[in-house]
């Protein structure tokens, strides 16, 4: 009896241990490998893994596309991807195969009550990334740095406004893009 007693007191405290020792680890790049490798497309490069706001956010590449996903632990204290509701799915996916000559490359969506919107910076010259999140009302998107490639993420109460529109603008405040008018030249 003494025994059984001694390796259930073992076996607590080793599962304690460990459940303590992985709900204090950090998302990493290693992680969003990990989680993604029996996907469809696996993924290639991962551009970051950051804490933003109070979320755990990756954006990595596959093959074909740009990719942001929401990182949340589960109850033994691994990573994993899953959205606002609980799902395992991703918040937003652009196509990775663009040209040069593209300014921005964007997708926007929503899920109930919250709306996301996400892209890459192509033009280096735009310096801001303005967001219509309410009828005439632009919010400036979270531009996120990784390397040389720059990225743009907002996330909003309320649903999609639609048309989308996104306005890029120089530092000077030139409008350089816009998904709503014609830029001049």
């Amino acid at each position: 009896m003494r025994k059984i007693f001694t390796g259930i007191v073992l076996i607590t405290i080793f599962l304690t241990a460990f459940l303590f020792y992985n709900h204090k680890q950090l998302p990493d790049k290693e992680d969003v490998f990990k989680i993604t490798k029996n996907w469809s497309q696996g993924t290639e490069e991962v551009y970051l893994v950051r804490k933003i706001g109070e979320e755990w956010l990756t954006i990595y590449r596959d093959n074909h596309s740009i990719t942001i996903a929401r990182l949340e632990q589960n109850w033994l204290g691994y990573w994993d991807i899953i959205n606002e509701d609980g799902s395992k799915t991703t918040i937003s996916t652009i196509d990775y195969h663009i040209s040069q000559s593209d300014q921005l490359n964007w997708s926007a969506g929503s899920r109930g009550e919250i709306s996301h919107y996400f892209g890459q910076i192509i033009n280096p010259d735009i310096k801001k990334i303005e967001v219509e999140t309410q009828k005439n009302h632009f919010e400036d998107a979270l531009i996120i740095n990784s390397g040389k490639t720059q990225f743009f993420y907002i996330k909003t109460n309320g649903e999609l406004v639609l048309p989308v529109n996104i306005r890029g603008p120089s530092e000077s405040g030139k409008l350089i893009y816009s998904t709503l008018k014609p830029i001049k030249k």
